[in-house]
C-alpha cells in the first residue's frame, strides 16, 4: 500500500485506503520501551540512530503505509532556549521571556536541528514507505511556552493572546515552525503535520481574531513544500472554518466529528478518525466500530485511515497490526 500513500496525499488516482497511526512508535512498541528502560526520552530523540529504529520498529511490525518522524512537538521550543522535562508530556522547567524568546527563536538554523534530518534520512534509507513530518502549530506551542504544560482551558495563554506581545510571540513561533520544517523537508518528508491539539479551547470569534492569520500563512508555506495535515480535537466547532478558509491539504479530526459531513462542507482531504479507545479494547470491537469509520469516509476520494489521537499508552501493538490488515482489505 506504499505507493497509495503517495497516490492519496498528491491527489492522484488511486485504489485502497492508506493507514497509519499518531503515536504509532509510542511505548506500547518493544523497541521504544528497551530504549527508555536505558536512556532519557531527551537523549533518544537526539539520537537519530535510536529514534529512526524505534520509527521503522513501528512500520515493520504494525505494517502502516508510513513512517512518523519519532520527536515531540516542543523540540524547536528548545532549540530557541526554553528547557522542558518529560513525564506523561512536556513540561517547562523556566518561565518563557519573551524578549529572550523572540531573538533566539530568530537564531535557530538547521545546525541545531541536525539530528531531525540524519533521523529522517536514516527512516527513508531504511523504511521503504513515505515519511511523515510534523511540528506543533502556533497555538498550541504557544500553550507550552506561556503555561508550560497542558491546563485545562489554558487561561494564561487565552489571557496573553489578547495583548500587544502576542502578535510577537505568534511570529517568533512562526519562524520557528518554518525553520523546523525547512530541516524536515530538505531530509525528504512527503508531508507534513500540524499538531494543534489545544486550539478547541478557542471560539470561533477568538480563533478568527487572534489566530487565523498566522495559521493560514504558516500552512500556505508548507503547502508549497509538500501536503499538510491539520490535526486539532475538541473542535468541532472550528473545522469547517479551518477547512474552508485556512484550506490545509487534509484535516485530521477526532471521532465527534463525521468526517463525510465536513469533506462536502470543505472539500478537504480527510484524515481520521477511530477513538484510541478501541485498539486499547481490541478484537471485533474494535474492527466493528473502523468499519463504521470506514463507512463514514466511504466516497471521500483523498482519504487516510488513522486514530482520533494518538495510541493509548498499553494497547497491544497485535491489534494496531490486525486494525491495519482490516483497513488493508475493506472495500
Amino acid at each position: 500500500m506504499n505507493g497509495v500513500l503517495a497516490d492519496v496525499l498528491n491527489g492522484k488516482v488511486h485504489s485502497g485506503i492508506p493507514v497509519w497511526y499518531m503515536r504509532q512508535a509510542g511505548r506500547h512498541m518493544p523497541g521504544f520501551a528497551k530504549y527508555l528502560s536505558e536512556d532519557s526520552f531527551s537523549n533518544i530523540i537526539r539520537n537519530p540512530v535510536k529514534s529512526s529504529e524505534i520509527a521503522v520498529e513501528a512500520v515493520e511490525r504494525l505494517g502502516v503505509d508510513a513512517a512518523i518522524m519519532f520527536s515531540d512537538i516542543v523540540t524547536p521550543l528548545e532549540a530557541a532556549g526554553l528547557e522542558y522535562g518529560y513525564e506523561q508530556g512536556p513540561i517547562l522547567k523556566t518561565s518563557m521571556q519573551l524578549d529572550k524568546f523572540e531573538s533566539m527563536a530568530g537564531n535557530v538554523d538547521s545546525e541545531k536541528l541536525w539530528f531531525i534530518g540524519d533521523q529522517i534520512a536514516e527512516i527513508k534509507r531504511r523504511a521503504g514507505v513515505p515519511v511523515i513530518g510534523f511540528a506543533g502549530a502556533p497555538f498550541t506551542l504557544a500553550s507550552y511556552a506561556i503555561e508550560g504544560k497542558y491546563a485545562r482551558e489554558f487561561p494564561k495563554t487565552k489571557s496573553f493572546m489578547m495583548t500587544p506581545e502576542w502578535s510577537r510571540l505568534l511570529g517568533a513561533l512562526v519562524k520557528l515552525i518554518i525553520t523546523d520544517i525547512n530541516v524536515q523537508v530538505n531530509a525528504g518528508v512527503s508531508a507534513v503535520q500540524l499538531f494543534d491539539t489545544w486550539v478547541g479551547v478557542l471560539s470561533e470569534e477568538q480563533f478568527a481574531k487572534y489566530y487565523i492569520t498566522a495559521l493560514s500563512g504558516l500552512v500556505s508555506y508548507i503547502k508549497g513544500l509538500v501536503p499538510v495535515i491539520y490535526f486539532c480535537t475538541d473542535c468541532s466547532h472550528l473545522v469547517a472554518k479551518i477547512a474552508n478558509d485556512v484550506k490545509p491539504t487534509f484535516m485530521s479530526v477526532d471521532w465527534k466529528v463525521s468526517m463525510k459531513s465536513l469533506h462536502e462542507a470543505g472539500k478537504t482531504g480527510m484524515q481520521g478518525n477511530l477513538d484510541p479507545v478501541y485498539p486499547l479494547v481490541g478484537g471485533e470491537t474494535m474492527l466493528g466500530e473502523a468499519g463504521r469509520v470506514l463507512e463514514d469516509a466511504r466516497g471521500i476520494d483523498r482519504y487516510i485511515f488513522n486514530l482520533g489521537h494518538g495510541v493509548i499508552p498499553g494497547t497491544d501493538w497485535k491489534e494496531l497490526k490486525k486494525l491495519a490488515e482490516y483497513v488493508h482489505g475493506w472495500h
